[in-house]
């Protein structure tokens, strides 16, 4: 693997057709950019400057629940700088991926330091045919969504490696998983956190109209199943007709193909995978029981404050960590505590980019939050959306417009909900629209452009995973390779909505 990381793999490509050809210019634009830390410094800023004159200009906003005046903040004020000042080191420390990202890390770094990742990889890699990976990293992002942000952190480096393993530039690997960890935000095959904290929004909006109005957190489950099922094809069609071309292998970094396991690695994985299986036994032990260790007060095993759900990176950590040592002990590439503490430090060491883009990353976010401009983007937007002539389909499909546009600015599905909420449940009640159907409308609009903002939590961490490939890897590819997946995604989960809303399918429970 280290003449792999040491070297970039992808080569120049040859695009041909209108498509290719338009995604170029957007790369071409996006990377004579400056660096990406370049950037967010530049655009803490530009916040600063725009926080000014909206402040000195008296830009406002009403709050739909509060009835309150929101103005934009002078972040240039004697006292707001004071504040900025004193914060920079809490913003960084406290930047939710990022703690996230490095405990995951840990578990990762032993597993593919000890050998484990990559032999694991070999051994199974020959049995699965190429067509089904597509479809499995889709689903794996999937079902990661589903139950917190391991979509982002985990899944993208395994499916680097799984593509490098079959011969194929694991940069498409990386793109095609964060883009079905991306739209697991409108999809998924089960009842997720998402839904959990989003209909906590949802339903007080509601009672706003109809105080006897209360629904489950699985109100959209049948459209969340059946979009995932949908966005699976729609992003492996779309990985294989515009990504894949794009980002043609090396054929001489694919020396290692075909060599066989050692008896000794044979043992490794034997072992490591009865560790896993004991890990998993005790973390299922640890659910049994309405008082059982990893639920809540109540009894929740999914609710955001039961310790499986908010332990869930370290359960996750440590199912990376603990066969990983195993596999090093059986191998003998783990001696002694030492040679564990050496792969854990190699592993973070690689990650010192992405702590640098962090840095910045944090503060730009803090002062985007603290001017109130994307509060005031977000109410005024919606006001005017309200006053438009349009109804019925065409309303929501706006709606969703809204939504991804909001959404560049905005990363956070609850944060941006909590505003929206107010103003569209009780507008498409008046329009006799089911609030379930406004809440999936305000998440096709919320997944699709994630995977597009530069303002994306976990935008850093995909950029790393792909320099580690490819130096010369910049923001600019990265937004315009993910334009096919944001498109395709948004008009797929759009026009599953319309065929529910024609047929009068119920969306869930």
């Amino acid at each position: 693997m280290s003449k792999v990381e040491s070297e970039s793999i992808v080569l120049k490509k040859e695009s041909t057709g209108i498509a290719n050809k338009i995604l170029d210019l957007f790369e071409k634009v996006g990377n004579k950019l400056p660096d990406s830390v370049t950037i967010f410094v530049t655009l803490c800023f530009l916040i600063l400057v725009i926080s000014y004159f909206s402040n000195k200009f008296n830009v406002t906003a009403i709050h739909p629940i509060t009835k309150e005046s929101i103005a934009v903040n002078n972040l240039l004020s004697k006292a707001n700088l004071k504040q900025l000042l004193v914060e920079m080191i809490n913003v960084f420390q406290t930047y939710p991926p990022l703690g996230v990202v490095l405990v995951a890390m840990i578990g990762i770094g032993v597993a593919d330091k000890s050998g484990l990742l990559e032999t694991l990889l070999n051994s199974v890699m020959v049995k699965v045919p190429k067509g089904v990976v597509y479809y499995a990293v889709v689903i794996l992002g999937l079902i990661f969504t589903g139950i917190g942000d391991a979509g982002f952190v985990v899944l993208p480096p395994l499916a680097a490696l799984i593509f490098l393993k079959l011969n194929k530039n694991p940069i498409i690997g990386v793109l095609l998983a964060y883009a079905g960890a991306a739209i697991g935000f409108c999809s998924g095959l089960f009842v997720s956190l998402n839904d959990i904290l989003i209909t906590s929004f949802t339903i007080p909006a509601a009672q706003t109209l109809d105080p006897s109005f209360m629904r489950s957190p699985a109100m959209t489950i049948f459209f969340n199943m059946l979009n995932a099922c949908l966005q699976m094809f729609i992003i492996t069609l779309v990985t294989k007709k515009f990504i894949e071309p794009r980002f043609p292998f090396d054929e001489s970094l694919s020396k290692d193909d075909g060599e066989e396991i050692g008896d000794l690695e044979k043992k490794g994985l034997k072992y490591a995978g009865y560790s896993l299986a004991i890990y998993f036994l005790l973390v299922l032990s640890l659910t049994i029981g309405k008082s059982a260790f990893l639920r809540d007060s109540s009894g929740s095993l999914v609710s955001v404050k039961s310790p499986l759900m908010g332990g869930l990176i370290i359960i996750m950590m440590l199912a990376f960590m603990i066969p990983g040592v195993v596999f090093g002990k059986v191998t003998r590439k783990i001696k002694n505590d030492k040679d564990i503490v050496k792969m854990v430090g190699q592993s973070l060491g690689e990650m010192g980019g992405y702590i640098f883009i962090v840095f910045v990353a944090a503060q730009f976010l803090n002062l985007f939050g603290k001017s109130n401009l994307g509060i005031v983007l977000a109410i005024k937007g919606a006001e005017k959306l309200s006053q438009t002539s349009l109804s019925g389909i065409p309303l929501m499909i706006m709606f969703i417009f809204l939504v991804g546009f909001i959404n560049l600015f905005i990363g956070s599905a609850s944060a941006k909900w909590a505003i929206l909420s107010p103003i569209f449940i009780p507008m498409f009640m008046l329009l006799d629209y089911d609030p379930s159907l406004t809440q999936i409308a305000y998440r096709i609009g919320d997944s699709s452009t994630n995977m597009i903002s530069p303002l994306f939590p976990y935008l850093p961490l995909i950029l790393a995973v792909c320099k580690k490939y490819d130096k010369n890897f910049g923001i600019g590819t990265l937004v315009a390779n993910m334009i096919p997946y944001a498109v395709a995604t948004l008009l797929g989960s759009i026009s599953l909505l319309v065929i529910f809303v024609m047929l009068e399918f119920s969306l869930g429970i």
